[in-house]
């Protein structure tokens, strides 16, 4: 079984981060033919007809989509850990574009396994071409989304902080599928594709996604990182339904929604984003629903977070 070799001092450095290019490389397999994992099929119903446009216009997407589709090695040129949690996608392209040929080449090589190199990206600009590609992919794909998306990776990663204070590392792994184990003084984690790793003191970056795709990010000695599929994806992209009328009558349809949000703690701005509302509004929602008893607020690290209480709970189950 291939591994991660970590020390203490690697799980002491060990983070979660958001990577918004992780969520396009993990989403253009889903479009060229990958099975779809569960939750999936209306997001890709909804922007399969831009997909098919991109990649009719552009041979270097339509090979990158093939290769990830077939491949076990993705290309670590695009595929680099993020240094922080707010890391932007622009940052994250202009390190692809920063490439050297050599290493873009012999990273595509190392995925095609032998196989012809695709003549979209057998050229000497490859770095710059493939970064392109996967910019129109972010703005036609994924940006559209971005808000909701980025809400449910920060409410994952501030579950799993929560998680890892509670349980610690060995928890943690054990729920993304990583098995941890002991050797002496070394911590291996593993069910990680490809080849094992000495980390060497740097730690590990642990990126959740939206996609469901598992992929080992490599950039030693700087970095090494882990893809996982975040939780609640399904109901990310499913269809936004006005509040039941008893509750909404109840209490009005803005707060009746902010309630039936809050089954799993969240931050006013991932309420924002994944009710559309103002963030004044999710505010005066959120204040009116403290008062009656129905929600309360808590501190996870930097973010505030609310949740129902007990009584809100009772509310809505009642509602149901």
């Amino acid at each position: 079984m291939s591994y991660l070799e970590c020390t203490p001092e690697d799980l002491a450095r060990t983070r979660f981060v958001m990577s918004p290019m992780a969520q396009v490389v993990t989403a253009l397999p889903l479009l060229a033919g990958v099975r779809l994992p569960p939750g999936m099929s209306r997001w890709t119903a909804g922007v399969r007809d831009r997909y098919e446009a991109l990649v009719a216009a552009d041979p270097v997407l339509r090979a990158l989509a093939d290769l990830l589709v077939v491949t076990d090695y993705v290309p670590d040129f695009f595929c680099v850990p993020p240094p922080r949690v707010d890391t932007t996608f622009s940052e994250e392209a202009l390190a692809v574009r920063r490439t050297p040929y050599r290493k873009a080449r012999a990273d595509l090589e190392l995925s095609y396994r032998g196989r012809p190199t695709a003549a979209a990206l057998d050229v000497p600009d490859v770095a710059e071409r493939v970064a392109g590609s996967l910019t129109a992919a972010w703005s036609e794909l994924i940006e559209p989304d971005w808000p909701r998306t980025r809400a449910l990776l920060e409410r994952d990663i501030v579950r799993r902080a929560g998680q890892l204070a509670v349980y610690g590392w060995a928890e943690v792994f054990d729920e993304l599928d990583v098995h941890m184990s002991l050797e002496g003084d070394r911590i291996l984690l593993g069910r990680v594709t490809g080849a094992s790793h000495r980390l060497g003191g740097v730690g590990l970056v642990l990126m959740p996604n939206a996609f469901g795709g598992r992929i080992v990010y490599l950039d030693p000695p700087r970095a090494f990182g882990l893809t996982y599929p975040a939780r609640g994806v399904a109901a990310l992209w499913e269809s936004r339904v006005s509040a039941p009328g008893s509750l909404a009558a109840l209490l009005g349809r803005g707060r009746a929604a902010v309630l039936l949000e809050l089954a799993t703690p969240a931050s006013t701005s991932q309420l924002v984003a994944r009710l559309g509302m103002t963030l004044g509004g999710v505010g005066d929602h959120l204040a009116v629903l403290r008062r009656s008893g129905l929600v309360s607020r808590g501190r996870s690290g930097r973010s505030v977070l609310y949740a129902r209480t007990p009584m809100g709970d009772a509310l809505t189950e009642w509602n149901a």
